[in-house]
């Protein structure tokens, strides 16, 4: 028995039932669905300053699939596009995942493949360890987590549903702008008569995120009734709001459409098809050995093992939209490939390749604005909290609070799949999206997405909540046009949270001004950085980073007092002049991160003349690095 484990779950367990007991629900702590973590909006000027990286995008867009349909295979990572070495790290990230202080989860198994082959699978830890929230089962009734371990998705059972509705919609059988109310006209109580199939599919509906149905009501049809009749939070379509209630709403419409039960249409359109034997709403009893056990609830006073670890869902007969569906890697790769293949998989079409594009494409930036929440219709998009390294515009699909998650790279054909029964025993000790984001970082770094280029030179953004500096004092000419810095830069920065800025001074770093310039690169349209802050996913491409030396702070035309030169550059400012100090400051936020930024050659010239040229041992000698580590 680890006593330091024991010592802190006895305070874990004191702690939740406190909490309980204050808020007045059962002593337990509900699971309201697997939400993104709270961050409070970026700054106004942070988002104004965030780069539109709109631009010389590819001209097929990347969830066009009109692919073959290709199934799944092993293979060797090289023969994939991922580096064999690199992913040979993430044994030691999940183990470190399990040893962390509390455990993240108590055990994991994770698949990575990309170009239909599957490079890696791996798994640690224990299916089954404890008995309740302060005690551990004897040692010779764990159960360790294997490849084919079967866990309980959660949320990603939300992924299902939104399939499900949109074959639905494919056979004009209902329209994404349909009223709810025109299946399910009980919806319509509370002023939600005019909220649309859309809506809910993307959680803007404005509904709630959570009610309690498990242990507030008596029976499944006053359950359902209360989900339909619930009042809105806010009114819809002006504000996402991640509700469980949404998809457990949709479940009812296939249902109603279909005249099956949910998880019969599941199995019969969608799993069956796709040979997904190990994935199931209700597991058998036959099965449990195989099955990840969850938490120890002291509502139930058992430990969840078997069953849908989500209360609503159980209280609705362990199937439901937002939750319930079991399943294994291996299975969920298949869904994924799926995805890749445009909604075919070998000679099963489970979806058209329209549907599929429009699946993944964002619905709801209009309302969340910059560094806002992306959805489409059902999976999550550009989730950095947990797509990490991976991230774009057009990464997805989604979480599940019991700890698991499926992250989909079309821009790569990568599918990476971590499930974790992190709620095991307590989700008190749940924090699995580190992990998470680890995970997806080193696939990122084993598909080589960081640039040769800027590899030798410098880096930084890889911690949450930190200020890096890398500083160069230059000596400028006191008269004739800007020089200019060039920086060999590659940015991947949470969007609006995450900034990189490029400043100068000449007060010797009394006061720093911002450097306003452009990022250049072959084949692709320039990207404009008018308060020198770059921020974004960077398109995955090495830029070249412009920067004129100029007071851009000052107003067009106007004199600069100090900068010691009556010069002028672009847009009538002032040309700075004399001793002047050149930086780039990396700052993160506390929470969530991607590659960071990657700076490689950093050069100041003036004409023909360079200044500073850190390929020249002297000059790479005397740049100052704070923070930021050598990349080589």
């Amino acid at each position: 028995m680890d006593h330091r484990i024991t010592r802190r779950t006895g305070l874990t367990a004191t702690a939740l039932a406190a909490t309980t007991a204050a808020v007045g629900l059962p002593t337990v702590a509900f699971a309201a669905g697997d939400p993104a973590p709270y961050k409070r909006r970026p700054a106004a000027k942070s988002a104004r300053s965030a780069p539109s990286w709109r631009h010389g995008e590819p001209h097929r867009h990347p969830w066009d699939r009109r692919g073959s349909g290709k199934t799944l295979r092993e293979a060797q990572p090289g023969a994939v596009g991922l580096d064999a070495e690199t992913l040979e790290e993430l044994p030691g990230i999940i183990r470190a995942g399990l040893e962390f202080d509390p455990p993240r989860f108590a055990g994991a198994s994770v698949l990575i493949a990309s170009q239909a082959g599957i490079a890696l699978e791996h798994a640690d830890g224990y299916a089954l360890r404890w008995k309740d929230a302060s005690e551990e089962l004897p040692e010779d009734q764990w159960i360790p987590a294997r490849t084919d371990t079967i866990y309980d998705l959660a949320s990603i059972s939300k992924i299902f549903t939104a399939t499900a509705v949109m074959q639905l919609v494919e056979q004009g059988e209902l329209a994404l702008d349909d009223t709810v109310s025109s299946y399910l006209p009980r919806f319509a109580e509370n002023g939600k008569g005019q909220v649309t199939v859309q809506q809910l599919l993307t959680h803007v509906g404005g509904l709630p995120a959570f009610i309690n149905l498990y242990s507030a009501y008596p029976d499944v049809p006053s359950r359902l009734d209360a989900v339909l009749t619930v009042a809105p939070k806010t009114p819809a379509g002006t504000e996402y709001v991640y509700s469980d209630l949404g998809l457990i709403t949709l479940g009812l419409i296939v249902e109603k459409l279909s005249g099956q039960t949910l998880d019969v249409y599941v199995r019969e359109h969608i799993t069956e098809p796709l040979g997904m034997h190990e994935t199931m709403y209700n597991p058998p009893a036959d099965l449990r050995e195989r099955i990840a056990a969850t938490e120890y609830v002291e509502y139930y006073g058992y430990l969840v093992h078997g069953h849908v670890h989500d209360e609503n869902a159980y209280s609705l007969g362990g199937v439901a939209g937002h939750a319930g569906v079991f399943s294994t890697a291996r299975d969920l790769a298949v869904l994924g490939q799926m995805f890749l293949g445009g909604g075919r998989y070998g000679s099963a079409r489970i979806l058209k390749a329209a549907t599929v594009q429009d699946m993944y494409t964002d619905r709801i930036a209009e309302i969340t604005g910059v560094g806002g929440a992306r959805r489409g219709l059902g999976p999550e998009l550009e989730a950095w909290f947990y797509h990490a390294g991976l991230t774009s515009p057009y990464s997805g699909t989604h979480t599940g609070f019991t700890g698991t998650s499926l992250v989909i790279d079309p821009l790569t054909d990568t599918i990476v799949i971590m499930l974790a029964n992190s709620v095991h025993p307590t989700r008190e000790w749940s924090s699995t999206s580190a992990t998470r984001r680890e995970v997806s970082t080193c696939v990122a770094h084993a598909l080589g997405i960081v640039p040769e280029g800027v590899r030798s030179g410098w880096r930084a953004g890889q911690e949450d909540g930190t200020t890096a500096t890398l500083t160069a004092a230059v000596a400028l000419p006191t008269s004739g046009a800007a020089p200019e810095l060039r920086l060999d830069l590659f940015a991947h920065l949470e969007t609006a949270y995450d900034m990189l800025a490029v400043e100068a001074s000449q007060d010797q770093g009394s006061t720093w001004i911002p450097l306003a310039g452009a990022l250049e690169a072959k084949h692709q349209e320039s990207v404009a950085v008018p308060d020198g802050q770059i921020t974004g996913w960077g398109r995955r491409q090495q830029w070249s980073g412009v920067f004129p030396l100029v007071d851009s702070s000052e107003s067009e035309g106007s004199e600069s007092e100090g900068s010691g030169s009556d010069s002028s550059g672009p847009g009538g400012s002032p040309v700075l002049a004399g001793e002047v100090q050149i930086r780039l400051a990396m700052t993160t936020d506390t929470a969530t991160r991607g590659l960071g930024a990657w700076v490689g050659r950093i050069r100041v010239a003036d004409g023909r003349d360079t200044l500073l040229d850190t390929d020249r041992a002297a000059d790479r000698e005397q740049i100052v690095a704070d923070g930021w580590a050598d990349a080589g």
